[in-house]
């Protein structure tokens, strides 16, 4: 059993935190402005309401643009340094007056993040598929299991991440670390994101496209 604190309660932090506690994990969700709502989330979910310090594991889960402000809650940087963080945001946001990918001068959205919180061990997943598709996909067995594709520059971290997402019902496979050629490809617009993938494929896939950029054309 793992003890996680999942900051944020949409749609992807929300199915995270039913998936976890379904597991056995020990879930608390927090971070939301009704918090009749997050309650209520929280009772469905089998998981508790209250702050992110509970969890040795950490999962980010709120809209781009809040991101400073949901670390800020959590205890600042410090508090999060020595924990195991998980990214499930997108880079998106307002361009050319409407809502798109945002340009990060070649840097992978996880790296920016992972910036913010120089001591914590970062990892970028649960980003790829939408909250619906991960709800109704959760749990396949056999060569119909779906992949969850995760990224960090830290061994141990990916021990866990792989065991997370084992726990959670997907199969985890692992693009590389927080450089843009290697976790970009899972990142919006990248060939990875948005798709459904079974394990060999991805595999074979990852192997593909480690190391060079991001096409640009994947799924924004």
């Amino acid at each position: 059993m793992t003890r996680i604190g999942i900051i944020g309660s949409g749609h992807i932090g929300g199915n995270l935190a039913r998936l976890f506690s379904a597991a056995g994990h020990d879930v608390l969700v927090s971070f939301s402005t009704d918090p009749a709502k997050l309650a209520e989330l929280a009772a469905g979910a089998g998981a508790t309401a209250g702050t992110p310090a509970h969890g040795e594991v950490v999962v980010l889960s709120v809209p781009w643009g809040v991101l400073d402000e949901a670390i800020e809650q959590a205890g600042g940087p410090g508090a999060l340094a020595g924990r195991t963080v998980i990214d499930t945001t997108n880079q998106f946001g307002r361009v050319d007056g409407r809502f798109g990918v945002l340009d990060l001068g070649g840097q992978s959205a996880a790296a920016r993040n992972a910036a913010k919180v120089p001591g914590a061990a970062w990892i970028k997943a649960f980003n790829t598929l939408t909250a619906g598709f991960q709800a109704s996909s959760a749990g396949r067995t056999g060569p119909d299991r779906v992949v969850m594709f995760y990224a960090t520059g830290d061994d141990a971290a990916a021990r866990l991440a792989g065991e997370l997402i084992t726990s959670a019902g997907f199969d985890p496979v692992r693009t590389g670390t927080l450089a843009r050629t290697e976790v970009g490809h899972q990142e919006p617009k990248g060939d990875l994101y948005g798709e459904e993938f079974h394990h060999d494929d991805a595999v074979a896939a990852v192997a593909r496209l480690r190391g060079t950029p991001p096409s640009g054309k994947g799924r924004p």
